[in-house]
């Protein structure tokens, strides 16, 4: 008994000094030594050296450029994994932008449309989104290619609700999906079941 209360009693500061050293790692981690003027006052040889190697505030290191990525990008490639829709995750990102919209919106819809673009009304039509799809047909709107589809959609949303302050997931929902307002907002429900899986 007596072993396992002095192992207690030194696990719970040693845990501490360890968070204590990991915090002072991601803090000079995250703020790297920025040369400045005053660090050349007294400079060697070998601190002109590295200052040759690391190009101050330009993110280049050694020749390097280091190139930060759209972190939204990776989240919706991973959203997007083995539905034809992958490869256009940039496409998604750049459109959703232009139009001021949050990038979630369209991958959602098309899930809960065609589940990400495997099941839509013909192999040729490239509609994922639902578009013109009606109660009891298999017919809608086709389009050329993924391409045209996805700028396609994200200027209707922007002309028919965006533009007309319709903003809200079920108002949008109530004119995308009429019939879903009597299911309890089943479509908006489901769109935004998908916008918070893409996180």
């Amino acid at each position: 008994m007596a072993r396992k209360l002095i192992l207690v009693s030194y696990w719970f500061p040693l845990c501490l000094m360890f968070i204590g050293l990991c915090l002072f790692n991601l803090i000079h981690a995250v703020n790297p030594i920025k040369l400045t003027a005053a660090n050349h006052i007294n400079a060697s040889p070998l601190s002109d050296n590295i200052e040759s190697l690391l190009v101050v505030g330009t993110g280049r290191v050694i020749g390097t450029t280091v190139v930060t990525a759209d972190a939204r990008e990776i989240l919706l490639s991973g959203f997007l994994k083995n539905s034809p829709l992958a490869p256009y995750a940039g496409l998604i990102i750049s459109e959703a932008d232009k139009y001021g919209l949050d990038f979630r919106l369209v991958p959602a819809i098309a899930m809960c449309e065609s589940n990400l673009g495997k099941r839509i009304p013909s192999s040729d039509s490239y509609n994922a989104f639902g578009i013109a799809v009606y109660t009891g047909q298999q017919e809608g709107a086709k389009f050329v290619n993924w391409e045209k589809s996805i700028s396609w959609v994200y200027e209707f949303i922007h002309e028919k609700f965006i533009s007309r302050d319709i903003v809200d997931i079920r108002e949008i929902g109530s004119i995308w999906a009429p019939p879903s307002v009597e299911n309890g907002h089943s479509w908006a429900n489901c769109v935004e079941t998908f916008m918070n899986r893409i996180r």
